[in-house]
């Protein structure tokens, strides 16, 4: 799927796989401007195409508990997870979620058409944590994302 015309510039800097015990939940992409290295204060996207059918709710919740462990105040959960429920519809196999962020600001497309907007730097930085992070649950697939440079 081609990335949204305002994200133009960005281009894919890696790629991953996760996979649950043998089961592969989904394939994800990272997008840098000109496929540098990923830096969080420049422009980036992240693809996400489901290999599963899975509920907008449970996307939610997993999404909270993750950012929990980066630091997330108890004081906004209740607010990001009205954002992401805004942003996050039940996927299907072969589904795309694609999440933006440029600065302040966070943007949701799902199959291409855009979903949410969220201006909180916080948020952002917390929510792409779970990918992005060295402490991510998944450091192969973040290594991939990273384009092996990670």
């Amino acid at each position: 799927m081609a990335l949204p015309a305002e994200l133009n510039g960005l281009q894919l800097r890696g790629q991953g796989t996760l996979r649950w015990f043998g089961f592969k939940l989904h394939d994800s992409a990272l997008y840098t401007p000109a496929a540098q290295p990923f830096q969080w204060a420049r422009p980036f996207a992240l693809e996400i195409r489901y290999a599963r059918s899975i509920a907008g709710a449970r996307l939610v919740e997993t999404s909270l508990e993750e950012m929990l462990r980066y630091g997330m105040p108890e004081r906004v959960r209740v607010a990001w997870a009205e954002h992401m429920r805004r942003a996050f519809p039940d996927v299907q196999e072969g589904d795309v979620l694609l999440g933006a962020m440029d600065g302040a600001v966070v943007r949701f497309w799902f199959n291409g058409r855009p979903t949410h907007r969220i201006d909180d730097p916080l948020f952002g930085q917390l929510f792409f944590r779970i990918w992005l992070d060295p402490a991510s649950r998944a450091p192969a697939v973040r290594e991939q994302l990273l384009g092996g440079r990670g």
